[in-house]
């Protein structure tokens, strides 16, 4: 089969947009309309969309087709991840799926929080191209700094993955406990972005922008479809379960959690020099 030209695959991809665009669409109000199995496909075409759009940013679309194997790990590393914080939000009765049972999980798993990571991602790219900075990895001079921001990052982030683990195997985890290494990494992990990426100027606001329009789109859907239900948070300080825009408080910065972990993960697994 000969190869398509440039004008073909202009063509094509503008094609894919279109139809995952019209896909989003879809999917957001079948979600306000009550279907409870919106989300799934809202991402997938979500993520469909910002990755051709951001194709010359050589962001994860890019490397499922160019460099599989990166894509893939990091995809598998999600997965992981996924699983080892959604489990243990539901023992914590945080959450539930009142709609997923049995083998329904691996829908949960290998689509609904991988894809809304990777379109996450995807919109953090397409921001970041507009306002004039692309995502891109950029190690500044070591210095002792540099070296104690590194460090004390990498060790917060598997005491945070440990507690996680040990949270979702069942084991008694204080939420204090949780909730306090869980903050202090995400502290340390954006002074690490800001020694590790070209735009240290203005990524916190990306990422709070991010944030804010991906809860908001991802969570008002689901006030009607109900593919998840959040539980009283008992476990939690009442604080924390204020609502803004009827979403808890909690969530919000669950969400922030949500968007760091997959842009800390890329930047390290996939956009370090090292791993070329």
């Amino acid at each position: 089969m000969s190869r398509l030209s440039k004008e073909q695959k202009f063509l094509y991809i503008r094609i894919a947009i279109l139809l995952a665009g019209v896909g989003c669409i879809g999917f957001a109000f079948a979600g306000f309309k009550g279907f409870s199995f919106w989300y799934g496909g809202f991402v997938l075409c979500l993520w469909t969309v910002l990755g051709l759009l951001n194709l010359r940013e050589r962001s994860s679309v890019w490397f499922m087709f160019r460099r599989p194997a990166l894509f893939w790990l990091f995809y598998g590393v999600l997965v992981a991840y996924a699983f080892l914080a959604d489990e243990l939000g539901l023992r914590l009765f945080l959450w539930v799926y009142p709609y997923y049972h049995g083998l329904g999980f691996m829908w949960v798993y290998f689509v609904l929080y991988p894809f809304g990571g990777l379109a996450l991602l995807e919109l953090l790219y397409f921001l970041s191209g507009h306002l004039g900075e692309p995502l891109t990895f950029k190690a500044l001079p070591c210095s002792r700094w540099h070296e104690i921001v590194d460090v004390l990052e990498s060790v917060l982030f598997i005491v945070m993955t440990g507690v996680i683990v040990l949270g979702a195997m069942g084991l008694e985890t204080k939420v204090l406990v949780i909730a306090a290494t869980s903050l202090f990494w995400m502290i340390f992990a954006l002074l690490k972005l800001k020694l590790h990426i070209r735009h240290p100027g203005h990524y916190i606001l990306l990422l709070l922008i991010t944030t804010s329009f991906t809860t908001l789109l991802y969570q008002l859907p689901n006030a009607l479809a109900r593919e998840w239900v959040y539980l009283p948070a008992f476990v939690l300080d009442p604080l924390w379960s204020q609502t803004l825009f009827s979403i808890p408080f909690w969530v919000w910065v669950g969400y922030f959690w949500f968007t760091v972990v997959p842009l800390r993960l890329w930047i390290f697994l996939v956009l370090n020099p090292r791993v070329k």
